[in-house]
Order: structure tokens, then sequence, then C-alpha cells
């Protein structure tokens, strides 16, 4: 069935523009630094959670879910890291995907460097349909794709990810680290709140830095934790 709404790829139509980076100069011609925007504030705020504040994630109903190891009609190589799951100890990166495909490629890119942290981190795709979800044109491999909507779950309102025009059916697009005690550790948004520049030329590559190292000190901080 038709939805009544348009999906964005980068940005709803019917989203406001949103404000623009400072790209001139840091500081004014009188030497006085130039005010900070609203995106360099939610920015900042974006960081790994403190344990008493972090949400619980039930990891146990999204491995039961619905999986494919990779599209149905593709030519992506399937990739997985299960032969090192620990039920206990694993860290988790949900890859909460809609019509995005730079967080997924950006989280492919890394991959080797998470693993060389934490061995036994699980990298995962949830989407709605796994049987006709494409996660990437570019990507060499793809992740387990695992249907995050059933006749009686949704993935996406449990992560508190559900788009709000998306007719209970698509998620804000993200990536989520959890923990390996189910605890929803950091959050980065793509193409809303603090990354919604995160595709735009010029500052787009700056966020997309900014949030990468933070995916990695974040999973380096969480494997050390007893």
């Amino acid at each position: 069935m038709d939805l009544a709404f348009t999906r964005p790829r980068k940005r709803s139509a019917s989203t406001p523009e949103p404000e623009e980076y400072d790209r001139g100069s840091p500081l004014t011609p009188f030497g006085e630094p130039l005010k900070r925007t609203k995106t360099d504030s939610e920015l900042d705020a974006v960081d790994i959670i403190p344990i008493s504040e972090a949400w619980p994630v039930d990891i146990a109903s999204i491995l039961s879910s619905p999986t494919l190891t990779k599209p149905i009609e593709t030519t992506l190589q399937a990739h997985d890291n299960f032969g090192n799951y620990r039920e206990g100890s694993s860290i988790f990166v949900l890859c909460v995907q809609g019509d995005y495909q730079l967080h997924y490629d950006l989280l492919c890119s890394i991959l080797s460097d998470l693993y060389s942290i934490s061995p036994n981190l699980q990298a995962l795709v949830l989407c709605r349909d796994p049987s006709s979800h494409s996660p990437s044109v570019s990507a060499p491999f793809s992740l387990p794709l695992i249907q995050a909507v059933g006749p009686s779950y949704n993935h996406f309102v449990r992560l508190g990810l559900l788009h709000p025009l998306g007719g209970g059916q698509y998620p804000l697009d993200a990536l989520v680290l959890v923990d390996s005690r189910g605890r929803r550790r950091l959050l980065l948004p793509f193409g809303w709140g603090a990354g919604r520049h995160v595709a735009d030329i010029g500052g787009g590559k700056t966020v997309q830095d900014r949030f990468m190292d933070l995916l990695r000190k974040a999973v380096l901080e969480i494997q050390k934790e007893p």
C-alpha cells in the first residue's frame, strides 16, 4: 500500500531548510570570533551516553528477527562476524537504515578498525524489509539485513528512531552503538538533527570525520569497561 508521504533521500521536502555552516574565516575582520551556529552546538552534544542515562536495547529480540545475509538481487558479497559473537561480551553497531546509504558506507569503511579494537563486535543493518532493501550501491559487501518491523514488534520504535512521517514503517537514519550489556551508548544521526549537514558539499566531510572518530572512540572506551 502506498504511503501518503514522500520519504527523504537527503531531506524531506516538508522539512524547513536547515541553518547553514559558517563557511568563511573563523574570525570577523575585527578579530572577534564568529557566532557559533545551532549545528555546532548540536554536534558538540553528540557524545558517548553515560551508563546511567543509556536506554536498554533488546538485542536478543533483534537477533531473533528475520534476517538475510545480503539482498536477494545483488552482486555484493555477504559479510558478518557471527563466528566471533560472544553473548554478554559483544558490542553491536546497528545501522538503522531508511533511504540514506552514507552511514552504511562510512561504517563499512572503518569496520576493520572497529574489529581491531573489539574483535567480537557485530555490525548489523536494521531495515523495514530485507527482501527489497538495498544498503549501498558502492560498498564492497553486505552486512546482515534484519527485518525491523513485524506484526508484533517494531525495533525502530524501541530504539527511539521511528520517522515521524514514516507511517510507522520507516526510521530516522542513524548509527547506534550498543554495549555488551544491551545499553544504547551512542547515537549518530544522518540526515536529521546534528547530522542534517552530513551529506553537504564542503562541511559534510567534517561532520562525517567527526562522527567516525567518535564511533572509534566510543568502541575503544566501551571495550575497556568492566
